[in-house]
């Protein structure tokens, strides 16, 4: 079962028997996802965070991170805004990519951040930057429920 299938059928299941927020873990063999839900109804889901994490490859090299940041940046063109790579710290071993335009609400821009880091795993959020505070905050990806299985599976086959 591919990691989409089976992210529906536990939101179909949590959306009966859990009260947001709540955390669910998707294993698929080596690939597990971890989605922390603020809201969820039956067309789609909030999410504070989506991790991801492959245990098949357990060291990846600041070369291999900036490739599959490339192969997320041409994967990801159905989000809110597209992403791209906007860091590579191969010391630290980890990528950041962004949003290239962020969209405007009111007095903030709200931009997704997916971090890839050297043990296979990545991390997808999204910030609100409030240009009057001058401060951001992670509020949340607010998803249907197929691009959120969409997400689960590109994630998945970027890393091979």
């Amino acid at each position: 079962m591919t990691p989409s299938r089976k992210i529906a059928a536990a939101l179909d299941e949590n959306t009966r028997a859990f009260t947001p927020p709540c955390s669910i873990a998707i294993d698929d063999g080596p690939v597990r996802l971890t989605l922390e839900i603020a809201a969820l109804d039956s067309v789609g889901v909030a999410l504070d965070a989506l991790e991801y994490r492959d245990a098949e490859r357990k060291e990846w090299t600041a070369e291999d991170l900036n490739a599959w940041g490339d192969r997320l940046r041409d994967r990801l063109t159905y989000l809110m805004e597209p992403v791209h790579v906007l860091e590579v710290d191969g010391g630290a071993g980890e990528v950041l990519l962004r949003s290239k335009t962020p969209s405007r609400r009111g007095e903030a821009r709200n931009y997704y951040e997916i971090r890839l880091r050297r043990d296979g795993s990545c991390r997808v959020e999204r910030f609100a930057f409030d240009d009057v505070e001058r401060r951001r905050g992670r509020v949340p990806c607010q998803l249907t429920r197929e691009v959120l299985e969409r997400l689960a599976d590109d994630l998945a086959a970027s890393t091979r």
